[in-house]
């Protein structure tokens, strides 16, 4: 085995071939490559030049003289190949000395245990050799967080597993509200399109009002125009709308047909007044008759204070070849009633089928499940579409100049 600086495009074919998250992406080593020159792009080759590990890495300054590197989710290899894991990280040490580093970052995509969306523990991996070759090898464990952090990615993420799944399994296997709610959107008309980039902005005052409903602060604008930017062929935002011009025209077509069908009713009990069955018919009837009515009202009532569009939810995307991953998004609360977010979510799942991506990966948690966690509502409604949670090993952390990374720890106490 040889430990290598990879070309782009072996390394390219090599994380598409091979599981891997968004950030091991070529296009993310692309464009920090050409605005940041902070990039690089290792790995082990075997002894036929095949290459059987990879990894993308990021530099930054740290006390002046030194840098700090992160891994993104990677490297990206089999695991279980502890010969390999300590070949790699044991030449990892020595590349990165040579780089002035003070301490290297690391998170392995790897599962720790797979839960349901109460906590429970489905199936737990044994993940001991590799904790113990990392600890020999000098990376500390940063322990099993729980909660969000502005210092790592989360290590707690709701999945959806698409494969050997038809769509109508899927929705059929999706909780009864989460199912229904679905099933409403497309009732009502809610429509999905693509944001172009100079239309970040419509994204960006949903997500503002999801921030102020939920009390957090995340990024500005411009971290979601340069995600685009960075994953400009595999990211997109889209955006759930309703036209209520087209709304309206289909609440007066269904009050068309309830109208057709009283009459035949009235007729039936004009010729049978004790019919029963018919007398139900008509109070059920009138009570659908009266609900239309009420709609029509409130969609015209809508439509004078907000115009012809109502923009419901937005939500950005960023998909490889073996997964579509949900990261962020937006709501306008005013708007809830015709669900918005759901009909983003299936949309999405659909387009993860039509293009053979067998995971749809909802995101972040933060791992608590008790009635008292912050994202109590992000779990409820994640679990409505029958996924599981997939808890991650966590980070590990090397100083790879202790003395000096003591100092860095006292210095950021």
């Amino acid at each position: 085995m040889k430990f290598v600086n990879l070309e782009m495009k072996e390394y390219d074919l090599f994380v598409q071939m091979n599981f891997s998250h968004f950030t091991q992406s070529i296009e993310h080593f692309s464009y920090r490559d050409k605005t940041q020159k902070d990039c690089h792009i290792v790995g082990v080759k075997d002894d036929f030049n095949n290459v059987i590990a990879a990894c993308l890495l990021t530099e930054a300054q740290s006390l002046k003289v030194f840098k700090y590197f992160y891994s993104h989710r990677g490297p990206v290899m089999d695991f279980t190949d502890i010969k390999l894991v300590s070949f790699f990280f044991e030449n990892l040490t020595q590349y990165l000395k040579k780089r002035k580093c003070l301490f290297v970052l690391v998170d392995p995509y790897v599962i720790e245990n797979i839960r349901n969306h109460s906590g429970e523990i489905l199936k737990s991996n044994d993940n001991s050799s590799l904790f113990h070759t990392l600890n020999e090898l000098g990376y500390k464990h940063d322990g099993y967080s729980v909660g969000y952090s502005d210092k790592s990615q989360i290590r707690w993420i709701s999945v959806l597993d698409l494969k050997d799944k038809t769509l109508d399994e899927i929705l059929n296997n999706m909780e009864y509200k989460t199912r229904r709610n679905i099933k409403k959107t497309e009732e009502m008309g809610v429509q999905i399109r693509d944001l172009d980039i100079s239309e970040t902005g419509l994204f960006y005052s949903l997500f503002k009002m999801a921030e102020e409903k939920h009390g957090f602060s995340f990024r500005g604008q411009d971290y979601f125009e340069r995600l685009q930017k960075t994953y400009k062929n595999h990211s997109s935002i889209k955006l759930a709308y309703i036209d209520l011009e087209e709304y309206i025209e289909k609440l007066y077509t269904e009050q068309e047909k309830l109208y057709i069908e009283m009459k035949d009713i009235e007729q039936t009990l004009a010729l049978n007044a004790n019919s029963k069955k018919n007398k139900i018919r008509k109070q059920e009837n009138d009570k659908k008759i009266s609900s239309l009515k009420g709609r029509i009202e409130e969609a015209k009532q809508l439509k004078e204070r907000n115009g012809k569009v109502l923009n419901l939810a937005a939500a950005l995307y960023i998909y490889n070849n073996h997964e579509v991953y949900y990261l962020s998004s937006g709501s306008n609360q005013n708007f809830n009633r015709f669900m918005g977010a759901y009909k983003l979510q299936w949309e999405m799942i659909k387009f993860a089928k039509d293009n053979n991506i067998d995971r749809y990966n909802f995101y972040g948690i933060t791992g608590d499940f008790t009635e008292n966690a912050e994202d109590v509502g992000v779990i409820k409604f994640k679990s409505g579409f029958n996924g599981h949670v997939e808890e991650l090993v966590g980070d590990f952390i090397k100083p790879v100049r202790p003395v000096f990374y003591k100092i860095y720890k006292l210095l950021n106490k």
